[in-house]
């Protein structure tokens, strides 16, 4: 049995993905909080807005960005 393609990256990158994709927009730079709920401040879903260079996800500098 072969693994897919991104389990031979770097541990440290896959662990690091997974916890963004399960954190999602709250640790994203532009999130908006309504609450305790993290929205997109652009109006954009994760991981979609991963695609848009100029206003989708971009790490807040205390998360590691």
């Amino acid at each position: 049995m072969t693994l897919p393609g991104w389990a031979y990256a770097d541990p440290a990158r896959i662990v690091e993905a997974n916890e963004i994709r399960l954190k999602g927009c709250a640790v994203c730079e532009r999130a908006v909080f309504i609450g305790d709920r993290a929205m997109c401040g652009a109006g954009l879903s994760l991981p979609a807005c991963k695609r848009d260079k100029k206003n989708g996800f971009k790490l807040a500098a205390e998360c590691g960005g």
